[in-house]
């Protein structure tokens, strides 16, 4: 069950305190940080934190993913993607291996407890982002995303990251046999 909401009020017809584009990021941040406040809250029901659903979540959508991809797409040092790892690792969510053919990889799959509980999380996710974007017409949020999208572009040192993070999948290479398959 989703936490009780209240009403919708309209916004508050404010000026713009100070400069666009930071006011713009100022809202941004506090919009994902009051997001995550709400989500972590609902989220406690089944034993996620916000990191652990949001490295959940890509390891299920990634399947089998890498540390070194799953922390880029997160956007995450590898050092806390370990830790947020470890406590899937230690939870039953997900399990971790390293290659026989390449001891300096890690690869992270979901259990089957990992995409059940994701399946779930991924519900009150839902409700809640409908509710942060109530009010919010289909076509302004297409624009924000264009916006956004640029954005993240603009601060992405590594063009495949920007690929993986904006597509919310792997970039597809031409396999041997002349059809496309993800690149690993």
């Amino acid at each position: 069950m989703a936490s009780p909401r209240r009403p919708r009020t309209a916004p508050p017809q404010v000026d713009i305190p100070f400069d666009a584009p930071n006011y713009l990021l100022h809202l941004l941040a506090a919009i994902s940080r009051y997001r995550d406040v709400q989500l972590d809250q609902a989220l406690k029901r089944l034993g996620l934190s916000v990191a652990c659903y949001r490295a959940l979540n890509a390891i299920v959508v990634f399947e089998p993913c890498q540390m070194l991809e799953l922390a880029q797409f997160i956007g995450v040092d590898r050092t806390t993607m370990t830790r947020t790892v470890d406590q899937l690792v230690k939870d039953g969510l997900a399990g971790r291996e390293i290659p026989t053919i390449d001891r300096r990889l890690v690869v992270v799959t979901p259990t089957d407890e990992g995409r059940r509980v994701i399946t779930s999380a991924r519900q009150i996710v839902f409700d809640t982002n409908k509710h942060v974007l109530d009010g919010v017409s289909e076509r302004t949020q297409h624009t924000i995303i264009r916006a956004e999208q640029r954005m993240f572009a603009n601060l992405a040192v590594e063009p495949r990251a920007i690929e993986r993070m904006l597509s919310l999948r792997r970039p597809m290479v031409t396999g041997p046999s002349g059809g496309e398959m993800p690149k690993r």
